[in-house]
């Protein structure tokens, strides 16, 4: 039996694929154009864009995710950074502000010295500290002065701010000094708020001596000012020594207890004006000074003069 050539009428595919192309295309181009002319779809396109808005949010919500976290995570970087920076900066700037701050008062301490030097010690050499001298029996320092420069034993050495303390050891080049704080060194002192008379010890402690043989019924506070008395005749009267910082009332026939701070310190400042004795062409030792008439018999020290130090 021979089959037949054609398909069944229930199969007939109708136009061509072709043709239903063409009528495609052509009603695709004449819905472009008439919405190109009247807007036919805006509607259309209006109510789809609302109804697909949440789902491209939600579509779009994992990158924008992504990108405020690497934002973030940058933020933190350049916050850390300039943090570190701005601490950095901050440490070089106070390292420039002490550096100018030392620099500014070791120029007024110097100016103070020249100033000093020219009206009221003609004769005198100014130096520096150059070292701390490590004695535990003993509060000295070392400068860059010595015999070369005419310094002998027993020259006086101030600042701008005070009485530093005496030359206690002249080498060629250099000098030891023997501070106000050290227990062999006697400087006659007058308080004038108080009107009295005594003599520092040093009390072997940093930045610190006593007043010793005052007055009995002397009134002496705390915060009263001591400059010297001139009685050694090494140290001119008026210098500045220090201020009284404790007192502890006398017990019966014993010298009230007076501890004060000195108005000069090496720590603060490094230059030093020497008086040189007699011009510096002296290199004797002092020569002792007679005792003060105002102070008890029972006060005289032991030492060969009230400025002088113990060998």
């Amino acid at each position: 039996m021979a089959l037949s050539q054609s398909p069944p009428a229930f199969f007939r595919q109708g136009l061509s694929a072709r043709i239903k192309l063409a009528i495609a295309l052509t009603a695709a181009i004449a819905v472009m154009q008439l919405d190109r002319r009247f807007e036919i779809a805006s509607p259309l396109r209006l109510g789809v864009s609302v109804i697909l808005y949440p789902v491209t949010e939600a579509l779009l919500m994992p990158r924008d995710l992504a990108y405020w976290a690497g934002e973030r995570l940058q933020s933190v970087s350049q916050l850390a950074n300039e943090i570190e920076r701005l601490r950095d900066q901050e440490t070089n700037n106070a390292q420039s502000l002490l550096l100018v701050n030392q620099l500014r008062s070791d120029n007024e301490n110097l100016r103070n010295l020249l100033n000093l030097k020219s009206s009221a010690f003609p004769e005198s050499k100014a130096g520096e500290v150059r070292a701390s001298l490590k004695d535990g029996l003993a509060r000295k320092v070392l400068i860059n002065l010595g015999q070369d420069q005419g310094l002998s034993v027993g020259d006086p050495v101030i600042n701008s701010d005070g009485v530093v303390g005496q030359v206690s050891r002249v080498f060629p080049l250099t000098a030891e000094i023997r501070l106000l704080s050290d227990e062999q060194l006697f400087v006659p002192i007058f308080l004038p708020s108080s009107g009295v008379r005594g003599i520092t010890q040093g009390s072997g402690q940093a930045d610190q001596f006593r007043v010793r043989y005052v007055n009995l019924a002397a009134e002496i506070e705390e915060g009263d000012k001591i400059v010297t008395s001139g009685l050694d005749g090494l140290y001119p009267a008026g210098l500045a020594v220090g201020r009284v910082s404790l007192v502890v009332p006398a017990a019966q026939g014993q010298f009230p207890t007076v501890i004060a701070i000195p108005a000069a310190s090496v720590a603060r400042y490094k230059e030093v004006l020497v008086i040189l004795r007699n011009g510096g062409a002296d290199n004797t030792p002092p020569a002792p000074v007679a005792s003060d008439t105002n102070l008890p018999s029972s006060s005289t020290p032991t030492t060969p003069g009230a400025a002088t130090q113990r060998p």
